[in-house]
């Protein structure tokens, strides 16, 4: 049965709410938990739904749309990694779309699967990045690793120029991330 968007909104929405005097951190990571165990791949296909098309802020009440965006991620990186055929098949097309582009490449990066590198590669070369596209493909790379992320890292880092240093530390953490050297 198909998890509905609204469910999922809601349902992140109040985990990422602040903790409360009768909810404790290890009380939240449980319920967390819980919803993925128990949501399996329908809940992975309905998180990535919402990459392309998050909620707005009027749907949310507890958390800011930042704070529910990298909750996304983290969510649907732990499920990616359990169903990662189905990650990589929905995740890899919204790498085109500009609005999902973000928030597909850091889930690709959290899922952490090889397979994902090529596609990465193929973006990084066919288009001009923004320097927070470059931030969030460094990432993605470092967390994947292995030699060909370790080679495009390589490219990314010679391509920054002196003005982007903060670019230039991003890279630098995924290289070490990824054990390049």
């Amino acid at each position: 049965m198909p998890i509905s968007r609204n469910e999922v909104i809601e349902t992140r929405d109040a985990l990422a709410a602040p903790l409360g005097p009768l909810t404790s951190h290890d009380e939240r990571l449980e319920r967390q938990d819980r919803w993925v165990e128990e949501g399996g791949v329908e809940l992975l296909e309905a998180l990535i739904a919402l990459v392309s098309s998050p909620p707005v802020d009027d749907q949310l009440q507890h958390a800011s749309l930042d704070e529910w965006s990298m909750l996304l991620v983290e969510v649907a990186g732990t499920l990616g990694k359990r169903h990662p055929e189905v990650a990589l098949q929905r995740l890899l097309p919204l790498l085109e779309d500009d609005h999902a582009r973000a928030a597909a490449i850091d889930i690709l990066g959290s899922v952490g699967d090889a397979r994902a590198v090529p596609e990465l590669g193929r973006l990084m070369r066919g288009r001009r990045f923004s320097e927070d596209d470059l931030v969030h493909l460094a990432g993605a790379l470092g967390e994947i690793g292995g030699e060909e992320a370790c080679r495009l890292l390589a490219q990314l880092r010679q391509a920054v120029t002196p003005g982007q240093r903060e670019l230039r530390q991003e890279i630098d953490i995924a290289v070490q991330a990824a054990r390049c050297e």
